[in-house]
């Protein structure tokens, strides 16, 4: 089979599953979550509240909802179809190889680009966390509000640490495919209000213990900058564990410069602003 047939056999094949995926992620992960989050809440202040839901989350959602089914499908089809012709150092090499390498090569772009929005303070990464920052607006962390972030920063970490390293190194579509998947589920999963406990795991993997730390409201414990494996978080210094305590506090405050949390159309419109912040008063 040649390359042109190759690839309008996966256009036909692979995007159909995808929907599939994404569907059943969408109603039945996310509905499940939900379910296991208001039965088994790790925190009672973090719970969904209808406030916080019609004020904020629903208006994100809508806002977002398209971005990030465009970009679950759209990135991972053309993805897909840049691959079907693409050579690289790992065509043709195992499946499993081109997974654990993709996941390892998107770790460690997202590590960069991640801490960089956090902690760098140019001209560039200046707007790069100011559009970062609305993901940290919300004061509380459940499964919905992962809906909360602003478009720019989506299309940013999708292109930067999925598509284009996806494509160089000449994955195979599957591999992709694959890869994409367990990017999307465990950024999901991350922000659970779950007692989700994985013990010696959180060596390997960022889960909702690791990742609740980099919500919190004192930078000095917004570590774990990892979405997925925790190596470089291990390697660099920014790995916090601490089982079994909570942040104190989650967010960011107006008080600091920033948007209000139920205020969406300032979101929006907060990267391009040039009025100062601080990081937050936590840590004063």
């Amino acid at each position: 089979m040649g390359l042109g047939d190759r690839r309008d056999q996966l256009w036909v094949d692979v995007p159909r599953t995808l929907q599939t995926v994404l569907a059943v992620k969408a109603v039945a992960m996310v509905g499940l979550l939900l379910i296991l989050e208001w039965r088994f809440p790790y925190q009672d202040r973090w719970r969904m509240t209808w406030r916080h839901l019609v004020r904020r989350d629903l208006i994100f959602i809508a806002i977002n909802g398209m971005t990030l089914a465009l970009l679950s499908y759209g990135m991972v089809a053309l993805a897909i179809d840049l691959s079907a012709d693409s050579v690289g150092l790992l065509t043709g090499q195992p499946l499993w190889l081109q997974v654990v390498v993709g996941l390892v090569v998107f770790e460690a772009l997202q590590y960069t680009l991640h801490r960089t929005m956090h902690q760098s303070r140019g001209p560039l990464t200046h707007f790069l966390w100011r559009t970062h920052a609305i993901h940290h607006l919300p004061q509380q962390l459940y499964v919905v509000m992962h809906a909360v972030f602003h478009p720019f920063n989506a299309v940013l970490v999708r292109i930067g640490t999925q598509l284009l390293p996806l494509w160089l190194l000449g994955y195979d579509p599957m591999a992709v495919f694959i890869s994409g998947s367990i990017i999307a589920f465990h950024g999901t999963v991350s922000h659970l209000n779950l007692d989700m406990r994985m013990g010696w795991m959180n060596y390997l993997f960022i889960g909702p213990e690791l990742h609740r730390y980099h919500h919190s409201a004192s930078s000095h414990e917004a570590q774990n900058y990892g979405a997925t494996l925790s190596i470089f978080d291990l390697c660099f210094g920014s790995f916090l564990y601490r089982p079994g305590v909570p942040p104190e506090h989650l967010g960011l405050s107006d008080r600091d410069g920033y948007p209000g949390q139920h205020d969406p159309l300032a979101a929006a419109l907060f990267p391009f602003s040039l009025a100062p912040v601080r990081r937050s008063a936590a840590d004063l």
